[in-house]
């Protein structure tokens, strides 16, 4: 269900981009302290100022803590499951605004607006530097020279009364043009 409303979701998020180039999303990050949880809640903008909800995510409190303890990357880690997976600069986001919320001992919602537009253009591209390759030319020389058993199958005869259960008739045969 929820994979549903996400992939209609997403379709909106393209067509919406294509029309006016806005791809906006809201994150409802909302502390329940009375049920020790976080929950977070991902809106996208289907249309002008009208949000639509595509995935909510509870968490237990001790993890979100123990996290934060850990470092910001620990947190977005702990953050990101099967159904919310944020990008990188949206993730960073998310997990400030969580680390705030902690440190301030507050529990007022906070709410992250994001365009989608101007983080497809910051988001950074890693480019891989391509690696020499080590020689193995040698290593592969090696296999190539390595000879066989001269006894390998020299002395057993070759098999031919094989019996198997599928027959193929001699004078039947199938060319390529024509359909199988």
């Amino acid at each position: 269900m929820i994979f549903m409303i996400t992939l209609i979701a997403v379709c909106c998020r393209i067509i919406s981009f294509e029309g006016d180039k806005r791809m906006r999303q809201k994150y409802m990050i909302l502390k329940d302290d009375e049920n020790g949880k976080l929950i977070i809640r991902e809106l996208a903008e289907l249309d002008k100022e009208m949000f639509s909800m595509l995935c909510e995510e509870t968490y237990e409190k001790s993890k979100i803590k123990h996290a934060i303890q850990k470092g910001k990357e620990e947190l977005i880690s702990a953050l990101r499951t099967h159904n919310f997976y944020p990008p990188g600069l949206q993730a960073d986001k998310i997990a400030e605004a969580v680390m705030t919320i902690y440190s301030s001992g507050s529990a007022q919602p906070v709410e992250v607006y994001i365009d989608d537009a101007e983080h497809l253009a910051k988001e950074p591209i890693e480019i891989l530097a391509d690696e020499p390759i080590e020689s193995e030319t040698e290593e592969v020389e090696e296999i190539f020279e390595e000879s066989f058993d001269d006894n390998f199958e020299g002395g057993k005869a070759p098999i031919n009364n094989l019996k198997s259960s599928i027959a193929i008739a001699e004078d039947e045969f199938v060319d390529n043009d024509e359909e199988i």
